[in-house]
């Protein structure tokens, strides 16, 4: 019996050793891609520090933080990575990162915007949108990171109070900036709607309204804000856990 309960407590030790080393290096890995985060901010912005995870904190009346754009440096991120195809900033949420494009729509989901290893990737679009295309319909990809960074914050939108006082996304094309306002809020299943990210340009747009119009139920609330043919959308897409192939999607156009 002895020996018995020495190698129960030899198994509890070695678990919670195995999972504080597991935590121990999230935490750091965490830490390090912050970091590294924030500096290509400062490449792309200069050193003016953004509020991260207490943005609810930093709002105006408008409900927007107070954070200023500086000018954006494309050409410096560009000299960083050639993959670099302009900058995504929400207020009210730390999302405030580069964007990037390859060939590939798996690699930046395991590489960080230096392309180093990283799990938390880059927020990336589809390799088959065009994102020049006047109409067309940039598709955008994230994490959804444990610690709150990448697209974790469009959870955010889940809730229409939090949509009503933070209705619009900004985002550069390359040095261009430009400002988008929310139209719908979907949760879907990849399995059953996998579809939705296929219609990528102006040529498909038609089937696009036409497949909206079959997942209004998948809408988390109404915005009263329609789309047509001739809008360019972007849509910003991360995991949903609620079920197993969840996603979370948030629909926008240009208004600018």
């Amino acid at each position: 019996m002895k020996i018995f309960k020495t190698i129960i407590l030899c198994i509890l030790i070695s678990v919670i050793a195995y999972c504080s080393y597991n935590l121990i290096v999230y935490y750091i890995n965490s830490e390090n891609n912050r970091q590294s985060y924030q500096d290509v901010r400062n490449i792309a912005f200069g050193s003016t520090p953004y509020p991260e995870n207490n943005a609810e904190n930093n709002l105006s009346e408008s409900g927007n933080n107070d954070k200023k754009d500086g000018k954006f440096n494309y050409n410096a991120l560009l000299d960083a990575n050639p993959d670099c195809i302009g900058w995504i900033r929400i207020n009210g949420t730390n999302i405030d990162y580069p964007v990037v494009q390859c060939t590939d729509n798996e690699y930046y989901l395991h590489h960080d915007f230096k392309k180093r290893s990283a799990i938390c990737g880059t927020i990336f679009a589809d390799s088959r949108c065009d994102i020049n295309e006047e109409n067309g319909h940039i598709i955008l990809y994230g994490h959804q990171m444990k610690d709150g960074s990448m697209f974790k914050q469009l959870n955010k939108y889940k809730a229409k109070d939090f949509y009503t006082n933070h209705k619009n996304i900004i985002l550069y094309k390359g040095e261009t900036k430009h400002t988008y306002e929310i139209v719908a809020v979907y949760i879907i299943s990849v399995k059953e709607n996998s579809d939705y990210y296929n219609y990528t340009d102006a040529e498909t747009r038609s089937g696009f309204l036409s497949y909206l119009g079959t997942m209004s139920s998948l809408k988390l609330y109404e915005t009263g804000n329609p789309i047509n043919e001739n809008d360019s959308l972007i849509s910003l897409s991360t995991c949903e856990y609620s079920n197993a192939d969840g996603r979370l999607i948030v629909l926008a156009k240009n208004i600018s």
